[in-house]
């Protein structure tokens, strides 16, 4: 009896452990957030254009890229992996998805199709 008591206890705590790593996930990343509307937003329909990325931090795994569309120059921010190189460096061109209506909606074609 005792010790189905410390099994339930035990898992109870692992269940809110869990629960409680998700909502800190869910805080402390809002870019999913972000990173999901704007796949919803650019599958409809979305245009493809060549961006250069302009800076790498890699501590974080974040590059900054900027294009431009109509003369307007627009930017956008993207993660990416160590376990998938080549890596990314200033410099570099890569292709960036974006909405005809509003071109601050962007993903890194490599953050679209993951």
């Amino acid at each position: 009896m005792k010790t189905k008591k410390v099994l339930f206890s035990n898992f109870i705590r692992c269940v809110l452990g869990l629960l409680f790593m998700i909502l800190l996930i869910y805080v402390l990343y809002p870019e999913r957030r972000m990173i999901k509307e704007y796949r919803e937003q650019l599958t409809t329909t979305h245009s493809v254009t060549k961006a250069h990325i302009y800076h790498v931090t890699n501590n974080t795994n974040t590059f900054y890229y900027t294009f431009t569309i109509h003369g307007v120059e627009y930017s956008g921010t993207s993660r990416y992996s160590h376990l998938n190189p080549p890596y990314p460096r200033e410099g570099d061109s890569i292709e960036v998805y974006y909405s005809e209506t509003d071109p601050n909606v962007n993903l890194w074609k490599g953050e679209f199709s993951e």
